[in-house]
């Protein structure tokens, strides 16, 4: 086939929604209109590329098809005479022969043959870190879908990428985004990723990076370097106004997030690519940028570089951070498999979490399967019973009420458990009292270590949040209409209450079903397994397994896939088989149960936020002196006025950029206290 050939068949692939990503709508109706008003014809073809003359313009197409394309009309950026060139050779008109499309598999393998050297080559290799951070710092992974072409979602950007075949360049992005190359590599990595396959990213130069010079200056005069340079930034997003940001303030974010990586500063070089993601979404006019979420973690990146600074040499592992991917070796791990739960998130993703108890070291872990919700053939409820990720253990059902020998192991610090295949297992019986025996269990809702944030910077340990209680009495379970919830109450001796509560998703019909046909009381002895939080004054807790001591070596019952003792529609349960029927939408959770639910805000919290959001917004660089430090006074009086005495003079020696922020991180801080 000649190359022309190759452009058409590649332009045939295209869709509406692909054709409107390079340009928009407006300028596709146009391009449409041009195909019957305008001759069209090709002028030129050579070993990379066929020319097609518009009119009186001539658009040049190559393998990688309209998104490298040049045209000889003066438009910057995608122009009509490209569309409607690119329209007129997917119709086929004036080609021989347009090759039938490549089937999505065919992309798939394309995507999955670059390696690292070829994306290297394309992005450099600070685009290569830079995509691979993206990935491994993501709070929403990306949504894949392959439905004639493949698609990569970025949630937290709203941005789509298109791969339609044609190698990088000719990978569709339906945004304008700054460095288009590194979110080219980021949408191959998170494709690879999703499908198993992990590039190792290239190792940092020494001589190269944004920042001093590892080679040139210590980490500790780096890392004071850096303090000053990330607080100067951030005071100027303020000092400029959040509201109208310049490319160069993005810039100088970028620079600062690479060196606060290079230095090992990975708590602050993750907030700082979130900030500068977010002003990079307010440049491009995003309907997705908000200034003021923007402001508030602008807020608390500059409290977290004075906590480093008021720290330095000394800085509490907490601040500093870990990366995300890092995990410890450990030779061996005796547990307890505690049961699992599948979940699902807003974000479009869904997974299995299976609970394990480690005795020797008196803290829970975790090991999570996760995948998109658009990629075929990945059930949270089936993977439940499918093969574990360690050799030795059957499937993660295997583990319910076992003891699970763990050698090789890997492990975060935050409590994950790695399912490489170099960690094996060992399973083994264990009788309902010995396991009761090895578990932390509370009779007394009082002595529940409940964890609460009491600052922003507070790292929550998640899986500290596990508990097994051992109540008194149960009241009968009870469902929210409004809030889509069942919910049933555990009283300890002293009547104090612990109300479990299962969020409605077709996922947890099956607990909810089991959780009401337990019955008006738990079987005697029995203790409950359940994450367990404080939520504005009452105890609230997930259940995951209940586990009864008589029942010898199978003493776990999995709530979310243990066998219903009322088989039936619905698992037995009229409440679930009426959800069901009536196709109620799910409720999302997550794996690890977080769920931001403000509590009410006293007026002149909301009055003081007000005034710190509308001099940010506006910039304070350009105000009239000491105006600023007059408004935060008074509120901050009115504050005082209702006991919240954290609200202090503000000092007016202090720039009023540094004011700003201090007072939004003290009215997030109160906000976060009070829910």
């Amino acid at each position: 086939m000649s190359v022309r050939d190759d452009v058409a068949a590649l332009l045939a692939r295209y869709d509406e929604d692909t054709w409107v990503a390079l340009a928009n709508r407006g300028l596709l109706r146009r391009a449409r209109k041009d195909l019957t008003a305008t001759d069209v014809r090709v002028v030129a073809e050579d070993g990379t590329a066929v020319e097609v003359g518009v009119g009186d313009v001539v658009v040049r197409l190559g393998l990688a098809g309209p998104s490298d394309a040049t045209c000889t009309c003066p438009s910057p950026v995608t122009c009509q005479h490209v569309l409607t060139a690119g329209l007129w050779l997917a119709a086929g008109a004036g080609t021989p022969q347009v090759a039938a499309s490549s089937p999505a598999d065919a992309l798939h393998d394309e995507l999955m043959a670059l390696d690292a050297a070829t994306l290297t080559a394309y992005a450099g290799l600070p685009g290569f870190r830079w995509a691979s951070i993206l990935l491994d710092d993501a709070d929403e992974p990306p949504v894949l879908t392959r439905d004639g072409y493949l698609t990569v979602t970025f949630p937290r950007r709203g941005l789509t990428a298109r791969y339609l075949g044609g190698g990088l360049d000719a990978l569709v992005l339906d945004q304008a985004v700054p460095g288009v190359e590194r979110f080219r590599v980021a949408v191959v990595l998170a494709w690879q990723r999703a499908h198993g396959l992990v590039l190792t990213p290239p190792a940092p130069r020494g001589t190269r990076g944004t920042g001093p010079s590892e080679a040139a200056v210590s980490r500790t005069a780096s890392r004071e370097r850096l303090r000053a340079t990330a607080a100067a930034v951030l005071r100027d997003t303020v000092r400029v106004g959040v509201s109208h940001l310049s490319p160069a303030i993005h810039e100088r974010l970028v620079t600062a997030a690479v060196w606060a990586q290079g230095v090992e500063y990975h708590r602050l070089a993750l907030l700082l690519r979130r900030i500068s993601d977010e002003v990079e979404l307010l440049l491009v006019r995003s309907a997705r940028a908000d200034d003021l979420a923007l402001l508030d973690d602008v807020a608390v990146a500059h409290a977290l570089v004075a906590a480093l600074e008021a720290t330095a040499g000394r800085e509490p592992a907490a601040l500093v951070g870990r990366a995300r991917t890092a995990y410890d070796p450990v030779r061996r791990l005796d547990l307890v498999g505690l049961g699992g739960r599948p979940w699902r998130t807003g974000s479009g993703y869904h997974g299995l979490t299976c609970l394990f108890w480690d005795a020797a070291g008196s803290r829970m872990l975790t090991w999570t399967d996760a995948r998109p919700e658009t990629l075929a053939g990945f059930d949270p409820r089936a993977r439940w019973r499918q093969p574990a990720p360690w050799t030795g253990l059957a499937t993660p059902a295997a583990a319910t009420g076992r003891a699970v020998a763990l050698t090789q192991a890997q492990v975060s610090p935050d409590g994950r458990l790695s399912g490489v295949e170099s960690t094996t297992a060992s399973v083994g019986d264990v009788r309902g009292a010995d396991l009761l025996a090895s578990l932390p269990v509370r009779d007394v809702w009082a002595d529940l270590a409940v964890r609460r944030v009491t600052g922003l910077l507070d790292v929550v340990d998640q899986n500290a949040l596990w508990a097994v209680v051992r109540p008194a009495r149960a009241l009968p379970a009870q469902w929210d209409p409004v809030a889509q919830v069942l919910r049933r109450p555990l009283l300890d001796e002293a009547d104090d209450v612990l109300v479990l509560e299962v969020p409605w998703s077709r996922l947890h019909a099956h607990a909810i079903a089991r959780l009401e046909a337990i019955g008006d009381d738990l079987p005697a002895g029995a203790c409950v397994v359940a994450r367990v939080q404080r939520v504005r004054g009452r105890l609230v807790g997930e259940p995951l397994s209940v586990v009864v001591p008589d029942r010898g070596n199978d003493a776990v019952d999995a709530l979310h896939f243990d066998t219903d003792p009322h088989p039936g529609a619905g698992g037995g349960s009229a409440l679930v088989a009426d959800l069901l029927a009536a196709g109620t939408a799910d409720r999302p959770t997550s794996p690890d149960g977080s769920d931001d639910d403000p509590g009410v805000v006293p007026g002149p919290v909301s009055a003081l936020r007000a005034v710190v959001e509308q001099a940010a917004q506006r910039g304070c660089g350009g105000t009239v002196p000491g105006d600023v430090h007059r408004r935060l006074a008074s509120a901050h009086a009115a504050a005082r006025s209702i006991g919240l005495s954290v609200f202090v003079e503000p000092d007016p020696a202090l720039d009023p950029a540094e004011l700003l922020l201090r007072s939004s991180y003290l009215v997030q801080q109160v906000e976060r206290a009070l829910g």
